[in-house]
């Protein structure tokens, strides 16, 4: 028994599932407040995020054996010090890509341009069931790297698709587009997403970043624009470069 006991012990936890929808809240809150912190208990990280504390406990047991978190004490007086943000940037970056977790739909709209198509959708019932995303994401918060002048969409309720096809007047376009809509892989973090100019709310600047490292279009050199300018991304970024992100 003891044989089969140092075994299991010393067997790497299950990491995929650190990277779903709702663990996911927990890596945010690491990336966007544990990284200031001198150290954190369980009960209150679970606390802060609002999940259980078991899977709090899950997602941590995965993090110190990869050397991301290190511990102190023991059971309840056990605390936790974030060591390596800019690593846990990077394996989250390994483990999610846009293109391969969400379906997007592409469009052509019969309206002219995106600031025309944003104020539709403010006058409209359907401005709190989608979220700007990608470079549509990237303009809201500032940090516009390119020319493109296209709408990108979470669109958090499924069955409102019909209606927003209508609202915009949209049709599909087989390559590239005006208008792309994404059904989010990460809808908890989007209800952490900001409300900005007339309650059209934006993807959060970190899931923005994620978002683009792996879009194919323009997407790597819009994050690396907003890693640089972006103060939540730039303290995460700091050592990106020779750890390779």
């Amino acid at each position: 028994m003891k044989g089969k006991f140092l075994i299991r012990s010393n067997a790497p936890p299950a990491q995929s599932n650190i990277y779903a929808d709702k663990s996911a809240l927990i890596l945010n809150w690491l990336l966007q407040v544990g990284v200031d912190k001198e150290g954190f208990s369980l009960r209150e990280a679970a606390k802060d995020i609002g999940v259980r504390t078991g899977l709090v406990q899950r997602v941590f047991k995965v993090l110190v054996f990869n050397g991301i978190l290190q511990t102190e004490g023991v059971r309840t007086s056990k605390k936790f010090f974030f060591a390596n943000p800019h690593i846990l940037l990077k394996n989250w970056l390994q483990h999610y890509s846009i293109v391969k977790k969400c379906k997007m739909l592409t469009y052509r709209s019969g309206f002219q341009g995106k600031e025309e198509l944003l104020e539709i959708l403010k006058k409209s019932n359907l401005r709190q069931k989608v979220v700007l995303a990608l470079h549509s994401a990237a303009d809201a918060h500032g940090c516009k790297n390119t020319n493109l002048n296209t709408l990108e969409l979470y669109l958090l309720d499924p069955a409102a698709r019909t209606e927003l096809e209508n609202v915009l007047q949209l049709e599909p376009q087989e390559r590239g587009y005006e208008v792309l809509v994404i059904e989010p892989y990460y809808k908890s973090i989007l209800n952490l997403g900001m409300v900005l100019d007339k309650n059209v709310r934006t993807s959060p600047a970190l899931l923005t970043f994620l978002d683009l490292y792996h879009f194919p279009l323009r997407g790597l050199e819009q994050a690396e624009f907003m890693a640089e300018r972006i103060s939540e991304l730039r303290r995460i970024c700091k050592n990106g470069k020779r750890n390779g992100i």
